[in-house]
């Protein structure tokens, strides 16, 4: 993690892609947690749903295009309410009633994965994007303070990295 993170703090001191940086953070989480599939989401302005845009993993390609959380209006699953507190969320059993039931169906029939990370991206307290990590085994995802404190940075950098991009 800490080589990743200084890897993309070199890209992005020269002129960068924005979207080679973005790709450079996936990269980074995927291979250092071995995590099955990494997910980027972008907010959707007209439609205020986080979509996804593109992933690492088998197969992720499929689940990119069926990710989509409505942010406003109706009730809000999992996460739209993650991403509207701003708030890194990591859960280790994706199968207790309690959280299955805040998971959207899509959810359910793709990704369906028993362990996940969600690390909003948020500019001015409002979310615009969304970093989804998975790992398929149920209690397979048990991070310390410092790889989340590592994973924070990562996040914070694809923040940094949309400001000095626009």
């Amino acid at each position: 993690l800490s080589a990743g993170i200084q890897d993309i703090t070199n890209a992005m001191v020269e002129e960068f892609k924005l979207t080679d940086v973005l790709r450079m953070i996936l990269e980074t989480m995927y291979r250092a947690l071995a995590f099955d599939r990494v997910i980027f989401c972008m907010r959707d302005a007209k439609t205020e749903t986080m979509i996804g845009r593109f992933g690492l993993g088998n197969g992720v390609e499929a689940h990119v295009k069926s990710f989509q959380s409505k942010l406003k209006g109706g009730t809000p699953d999992l996460f739209a309410v993650v991403c509207n507190n701003g708030t890194d969320t990591m859960i280790s059993d994706a199968t207790l009633p309690r959280l299955a039931q805040r998971l959207p169906p899509w959810y359910h029939k793709g990704l369906n994965a028993s362990a996940f990370l969600l690390l909003p991206l948020m500019i001015k307290g409002a979310p615009f994007g969304l970093i989804y990590a998975d790992k398929k085994t149920r209690g397979a995802l048990e991070l310390d303070d410092k790889e989340l404190a590592l994973l924070r940075t990562l996040r914070n950098q694809a923040v940094m990295a949309f400001k000095q991009s626009s």
